[in-house]
Formats: structure tokens, sequence, C-alpha cells
């Protein structure tokens, strides 16, 4: 047993040698450019093992010298960082998930050869194997948590790939992200061209102007609220800008409360201030002609009647309205597209009032 021992220690040794004698190091027949990249020449595909027999960036470089020379300038190629793939085993770490290009190398590349794996968006295997690619490092803490809820996600579930919005390798902007576009929201334009469209609208969130993006209020990579929010609910997402209409109020506003959109509609409208209709027919929705008289009728019950003087001067009233109808609702004398359009000229306090008597929002 000893001499086994002993002789399996002597024959690794030979091999190690061998192995240290006949592979010489690209690298040194790598000249620099003045730009500090690399002028790839041709290497005669020399192989050069790291750890395991695994394969350098630089045998790539041989068939893709300008992935090589994006790849050098990435957040990817970065030795220090070890979820980085330079840390890991260079382009096999995405390329080779698991394996090794040797085959691939040896046979002279192409593609499928040796088991090797392109995630670009165009590429036609399947999603989800691309997708394992980047997730099994962006899907490790702490790059993780952003991502923790892609499984199930309505964008997996439309079979989108991580390369649909991203690029692995750099492209040459100022883009940390590595998105396929120069701006967030230009990258989800290219599937959202309703939002596209409510962006230009004349009343908007500033997205276009550049001081909010997509992804200020949505998770592209997954969230346990709807509509992919990266908040618990539609109204804690809005407080986060607009502090002053989240109250609480000693009179609150129901369809406030339950949520914005009620009014509101996130990405732009017609309307001003992003509302969904105009008023007063916003309004009009839930408060109904028929029940403005009979609530003004709480207070003024004594002039309406004795002196009509209240009825015909109040902005939901139609001037010169006969006696015999001053009871009855707007729709029974007169087109109500003439009235009511001053709704928040009285009622300014329309999201809550903690005046004592606030009740109707008018202070």
């Amino acid at each position: 047993m000893k001499k086994l021992a002993f002789v399996s220690v002597v024959l690794a040794g030979v091999v190690i040698y061998i192995l240290l004698i006949n592979n010489k190091s690209i690298a040194q027949d790598l000249e620099v450019a003045p730009d500090g990249l690399p002028i790839i020449k041709d290497l005669g595909m020399v192989f050069t093992f790291q750890g395991d027999a695994h394969i350098a960036a630089e045998v790539c470089a041989n068939c893709h010298p300008d992935r090589y020379k994006e790849y050098m300038k990435s957040p990817h190629f970065n030795k220090e960082d070890p979820r980085a793939p330079m840390a890991q085993f260079d382009c096999e770490t995405c390329h080779f998930p698991g394996g090794t290009g040797k085959e691939h190398v040896a046979a002279g590349g192409g593609r499928g050869i040796g088991g090797v794996i392109n995630p670009a968006a165009e590429s036609p295997i399947p999603v989800e194997v691309k997708n394992e690619v980047c997730l099994q490092c962006h899907a490790r803490f702490p790059l993780r948590l952003p991502r923790i809820m892609w499984h199930g996600s309505i964008h997996e579930q439309k079979g989108l790939a991580c390369t649909n919005c991203h690029r692995i390798h750099y492209d040459g902007q100022d883009n940390p992200k590595h998105l396929k576009f120069p701006t967030i929201p230009e990258v989800c334009f290219q599937c959202h061209k309703q939002i596209k469209a409510q962006v230009e609208k004349p009343s908007h969130h500033p997205i276009r102007e550049g001081k909010v993006v997509c992804t200020d209020c949505h998770n592209p990579h997954g969230a346990v609220s709807d509509r992919l929010l990266n908040a618990n609910r539609i109204n804690e997402k809005c407080y986060q800008c607009h502090a002053e209409k989240r109250g609480p109020f000693l009179w609150e506003h129901p369809p406030v409360v339950e949520k914005c959109i009620n009014c509101h509609t996130p990405h732009g409208s017609n309307h001003d201030k992003l509302l969904i209709a105009k008023v007063p027919y916003l309004c009009q929705r839930c408060h109904a002609t028929d029940i403005i008289p009979k609530r003004c009728s709480d207070c003024h019950a004594n002039n309406i009647g004795g002196a009509p003087n209240f009825d015909l001067e109040h902005p939901t009233r139609q001037f010169g309205i006969p006696q015999d109808k001053l009871h009855q609702s707007i729709y029974a004398h007169s087109n109500n597209r003439m009235f009511y359009r001053s709704c928040l000229n009285c009622h300014n306090q329309i999201h809550g009032s903690n005046h004592p008597s606030g009740k109707f929002f008018q202070r």
C-alpha cells in the first residue's frame, strides 16, 4: 500500500511537470494597444488551464476578439469580486456552466459544439436555460434580493430572458446595469407601447424628462404585489413622493384611502393632474347629481322654498330655474355639461381634511 501511494504521488508530479513545461501562457503572446486592450494574434488554439483544467478567457479571444475586449471592460472582468466570472472560470462560467469548454476548443468551435451555451436573446435554446446561466450568480446573496421573486413573475411567465433587457458584454455605454438601451424607460417601452403613449400625454410623470424611471415604482424581476410594484400597495408607493396626501386625516375621502388610481392614472393623461377623467365627470361617477341638492338642503332648508336665493346662485344650479323645479335633479331641466365644473374650487381639500368643519373637504 505504501509503494502504491508513493507511485501515485510520483506519477502526479510527473503529470504536473509536463503540463507546466508544455503549456505556455497565452497572456505572454498578447500585445497591448495604446488603449490598454490586447491585440489578439493567431495563437494556434493553445490551452491554458485554470484550476480543474478550465480554459482561460484568452483562448476564447482567438475566435472572439471583439467579445473578449468587451468582456475586459465589463464588471464581469473583475478578479477581486468573487461573484464575477473573472474570479471563477472566465467565459466558461456563463457559456459552459458546470462544465468545461475543452471539447469546444478542440473541435475548432462552432454553435452548440461541446455543449456551448449562447444566452443571447436571439439564441434558439430554451429561455429557462438562458436565465439559469444568469441566475447561478445573480440569484445568490446579496444579488438575489431584487430577483428573489423572479420565478413565477409575470415576465418569466411571458417567456422573457435576461438578455431581452440586458447585455452580457460591455457595449461601450455608461450603463452599469448592462441594459440593451441607454435608459430604463427605453428598455421597458420596447414591450409596453401603451405606456410609452401615455407618457407622451400633456399631464404625465416626469419619465421622459429623466426625473423618474420605471424601476422607481416597479421591480421588473418580480414582486408580491400587483403590477410588479416594489411596495405592498399602490398608495404606499405614491406616498413615498406625495407624503402630504398620506394623512391620517380627521375627515377622509374613501376613494383616496382605497387607492390613488381610483382617480389618477400614474403614467399619463390628457386631463389635469393625471386624472382619469375631467372634473366634474370624475366626481359624478360617485356623486350622482340628485344627491347634491339633498346635502345642500341639510344646511339650507330654510332658504329653499322660502327664499330661493341660495339655489339660484349655487354653482351646481342653473340661474333662473323655475320655482317648481328647484328640488329636482339638474338632469330634469338642463344639460349637466354646463355645470358642476367647480367641484374642486370649493372642495379643495379633496384628499382629506383635518379641520373640525372639513367634513365636505372645503377647508
